[in-house]
């Protein structure tokens, strides 16, 4: 069953991947660690888990009616899907996505075929609907390459400006897509729910942390003060459509050159330089030094005024805040002081000229 595109515009309340909900509730600085895992989530993930290379290769089967040679299973992330590559008996490969909640890929082929119209480098859907345990599943053109954090070590800096430029570009064209009449998550042409680009950051705060407080909550009130000095700067915002998931994830390079972009069942409407504050998050927590120069070549690309790239290390540190309440609540010692040397590093861009 191929997915279509339903037709009007209407505010969009989202059944979001699991990783959304929650930077939208844990990314409150007041909240509980932010992006640690919830029941719900880990729940999901543990069902992927049980998603075989057997049932892999039956989707395929069924939904293409031809015989699967090979499967093999790729690894997860924490969006809740189990993804696999499938070989074909006509020597085709695909990719399988099996997600364990239903309705999950209802818009990908709506939304892939509006960015392809806008000549970005994305799959085209094969088949989706339904698995027989009510699950849902999406199947698509194998695209070849890696995620761009894999690949940043060995690129040049004639290749990571090229790509920057490029990401940059396909950022500015989907932002010509209509404007939402809300801000957040939703498929591309329809309403996202919130009612301003501040709300999807949580509850605002001036609490302070006490003298004796982990430095975690050090770190959170720092956060919530650079929030209030941007605050003017998202109520300027517009709700423009943006791929808030093209960071170092999601953009597959091969030899450093582009192949193309996966993972966009939904989009973000409102600050399109969030993904480079996201993007420098991701570059300091799993790449280091090797991206450095790429992340700096999408702030160049970008042009942003001073109070956006003020947003820009705020979107950064918030995410960073999150990796390091995370690796704390697995007890993982090591990552959380590297993370946290890093989030600091991150936290001092932004607030650079905060207090003159």
């Amino acid at each position: 069953m191929r997915a279509t595109a339903p037709a009007g515009r209407t505010r969009y309340r989202p059944r979001l991947p699991l990783r959304r909900n929650i930077l939208t509730r844990t990314h409150d600085p007041d909240s509980a660690p932010a992006n640690a895992l919830d029941s719900a989530q880990a729940s999901a993930i543990a069902h992927t888990t049980n998603v075989t290379d057997a049932d892999a290769a039956g989707v395929t089967q069924a939904a293409l009616n031809i015989e699967v040679r090979a499967v093999s299973r790729q690894s997860l992330t924490q969006s809740g899907n189990a993804i696999f590559r499938v070989q074909l008996a006509d020597d085709r490969t695909v990719a399988a996505r099996i997600n364990p909640r239903r309705g999950m890929f209802a818009f990908t082929q709506h939304n892939l075929d509006a960015l392809r119209g806008l000549g970005l480098p994305v799959p085209h859907v094969l088949a989706a609907g339904a698995t027989a345990a009510q699950g849902s599943f999406v199947i698509l053109e194998w695209v070849p390459g890696r995620d761009l954090q894999y690949e940043l070590a060995g690129m040049s800096t004639q290749q990571m400006t090229r790509l920057a430029e490029t990401v940059t570009g396909y950022q500015r064209r989907v932002a010509s897509l209509p404007e939402s009449k809300g801000f957040g998550w939703a498929p591309i042409q329809r309403n996202a729910a919130a009612a301003r680009w501040t709300d999807i950051f949580g509850l605002t705060s001036d609490a302070g942390p006490a003298d004796d407080a982990p430095p975690l909550e050090h770190i959170r009130a720092r956060l919530r003060a650079v929030r209030r000095s941007v605050e003017p700067y998202f109520a300027s915002l517009r709700p423009v459509c943006f791929l808030d998931d093209l960071t170092v994830k999601n953009v597959l390079v091969e030899h450093g050159e582009l192949q193309g972009i996966i993972d966009v069942d939904f989009v973000c409407y409102g600050d399109p330089l969030m993904a480079v504050g996201t993007t420098l998050a991701h570059i300091a927590a799993d790449v280091g030094e090797a991206g450095r120069f790429y992340g700096n070549e999408l702030i160049r690309s970008a042009t942003p005024s001073r109070d956006a790239q003020r947003a820009i290390y705020f979107y950064g540190s918030l995410w960073m805040t999150g990796f390091l309440a995370s690796a704390e609540a697995a007890g993982q010692t090591q990552r959380a002081a590297e993370l946290l040397s890093a989030t600091n590093a991150m936290l001092r861009h932004a607030e650079a000229d905060l207090h003159t």
